[in-house]
């Protein structure tokens, strides 16, 4: 098993943390890193630039000749990550023995966690892997990105401290992610294209999130009216008949068939309980 820890900084300290653990040979130049190693452990390429708005960009691509993991010390600026895999699968877990959940090709993790907690991704020897990661810190904004901090803070943070949520790629940050290599320019101007294509890949982040909701919302309510004519029905199935005598056994297996029917046919539609899609919502929505 491979080990490998690094600690919380800029990008500076985190490549040079990755080249003396990697054993690679690291190029900086304008903010801007490319690590390339060959060893024992591992093979690959790790680039990475940071801007001065507080977002960092890093691409890995890498294989490994044993299992290995790396652990990172979460940062004090409480960072949103967001993760894209275009290549083989990795694990993510909260500390050492939090549960594991795989990230797979075309699969997109977004990351908050505590400050207390490291972050540590797993991966499986001999398996080619590469996945991109965009972190923009929520503290001590920088004046250009406060409105996009303020959407991102409302739309992703929860009320765990420790969260991360997995879900297929959207195909149009897919390609733009993919485009990324092809930028003609060089040097600051290349920067620049790039601080703006990452804003607008975040803004489709929040965009698709929130869309997301509306449709679990528009789902939830055509549900919730479909139900509530049931109960009518239930009603009204009582009310015309109440010139017969009904025990209040009766009356109770009748309403209790149709709350274990609707629970049922929500399961079916959405999955989980009634109970347990409350408390995502509550969950999803950080109760604002």
């Amino acid at each position: 098993m491979k080990n490998i820890y690094l600690k919380a900084g800029k990008a500076q300290v985190v490549f040079n943390d990755l080249k003396e653990n990697f054993s690679g040979t690291l190029i900086a130049n304008n903010d801007e890193y490319n690590l390339a190693f060959a060893s024992a452990s591992a093979k690959g390429n790790i680039k990475g630039i940071s801007f001065t708005d507080g977002m960092t960009y890093m691409q890995f691509e890498m294989t490994f000749h044993d299992d290995a993991r790396i652990s990172m010390e979460s940062l004090d600026n409480s960072p949103i990550f967001f993760a894209y895999c275009t290549q083989g699968k990795l694990w993510h877990s909260f500390g050492e023995h939090g549960d594991r959940k795989i990230i797979k090709k075309q699969q997109t993790g977004i990351l908050k966690s505590d400050f207390r907690v490291n972050s540590i991704l797993h991966f499986e020897k001999h398996i080619p892997v590469k996945f991109y990661v965009i972190s923009i810190g929520t503290n001590n904004v920088d004046e250009h990105n406060t409105e996009l901090v303020k959407k991102l803070k409302k739309v992703f943070f929860r009320i765990k401290k420790n969260y991360l949520h997995i879900s297929t790629q959207n195909e149009k940050i897919a390609e733009k992610i993919e485009n990324l290599n092809a930028l003609p320019h060089k040097g600051v101007i290349r920067n620049l294209f790039m601080n703006r294509l990452f804003e607008s890949i975040l803004e489709l982040e929040i965009k698709q999130h929130i869309d997301g909701l509306s449709a679990i919302a528009e789902r939830v309510n055509s549900f919730a009216l479909k139900q509530i004519d049931e109960i009518n029905k239930a009603s009204s199935f009582v009310v015309n008949l109440c010139q017969e005598v009904f025990t209040t056994d009766f009356i109770a297996q009748k309403f209790w068939f149709f709350a274990n029917k609707m629970q049922k046919e929500f399961r079916l539609l959405f999955t989980r309980s009634i109970h347990d899609f409350l408390i995502y919502i509550r969950i999803e929505r950080g109760r604002i």
